[in-house]
């Protein structure tokens, strides 16, 4: 059977399955996961008594101990822990893809896109495309965005949860299971299994820029948002190339734990 033959049969096989469930499902699962997520977060709060405001790094908790004793009040640390914070991740994480899933369902929309795949040359592939985006790939970023905008910090909100991370085991195997494990499965599973396959089928290979620049966005930092779409790119061009998940979930995976070895390095020195 030629090529245009194939292409007809899958075209076929596509539209007996329905069409194919994306940005849609996608917008109502992101305002439902902001929602939850923001919801456990208060909860969390509100149940354990702790402060919402998280000190700079590293002189926001020297002003609250002055602030303290200039109060007379006991010394305490209030800001909400390290486990904590982790733990109300997993609301959001959960409504994410439940809430497209659901939503999928309910429109009749097809839910392909989620082939993991069980190739085990991906897990190679993986690691060596998220330790070349590493290296050099964030390296040169970092020297061309410190010559444009200066000396700049990268994310005090990653190094202020570093910080406080590293003065508990069990807070760093926190870290780590949600930002080296969770997060990235959860996050490929979102922006390249529904969010890119949605915009590729209808854009092309452009749509693996459009999910990238997405996936930057929402991280909601504008100092991160180049390398972030960058970082997207490459986990989109790993999934649009395979045709498969693993690929970029493992790439994924060693950009961030990649990241958080450097951090933690830093940290306990």
């Amino acid at each position: 059977m030629d090529h245009k033959a194939d292409t007809a049969t899958n075209a076929s096989n596509v539209t007996e399955r329905g069409p194919r469930w994306g940005m849609r499902e996608a917008l109502f699962a992101w305002l439902a996961s902001t929602l939850i997520g923001t919801f456990a977060f208060l909860a969390v709060l509100s149940i354990g008594g702790f402060s919402p405001q998280v000190p700079g790094r590293p002189g926001g908790y020297i002003g609250r101990t002055v602030g303290q004793v200039a109060n007379g009040d006991e010394l305490a640390n209030d800001a909400i822990p390290v486990v904590w914070q982790m733990a109300t991740l997993i609301p959001g994480w959960v409504a994410l893809l439940g809430v497209s899933w659901f939503v999928a369902g309910v429109l009749g929309h097809d839910r392909r896109g989620w082939d993991i795949g069980r190739t085990l040359s991906d897990i190679p592939m993986g690691i060596a495309s998220g330790l070349f985006l590493q290296v050099p790939v964030m390296i040169m970023i970092g020297i061309i965005m410190q010559a444009i905008l200066g000396d700049f910090t990268p994310s005090g909100r990653a190094l202020t949860l570093i910080d406080a991370a590293a003065e508990s085991p069990v807070s760093i195997i926190a870290v780590v299971l949600a930002v080296a494990v969770g997060a990235p499965i959860v996050e490929e599973l979102f922006y390249r299994g529904i969010v890119q396959g949605a915009l590729v089928e209808r854009f092309g290979w452009v749509g693996v820029l459009i999910a990238s620049a997405i996936f930057g966005a929402v991280h909601l930092s504008v100092i991160e948002f180049f390398p972030l779409t960058v970082a997207g790119l490459a986990f989109g061009l790993l999934a649009y190339g395979t045709g498969r998940l693993l690929p970029a979930i493992v790439a994924h995976m060693t950009f961030n734990a990649f990241t958080l070895a450097v951090l933690f390095g830093s940290a306990l020195a």
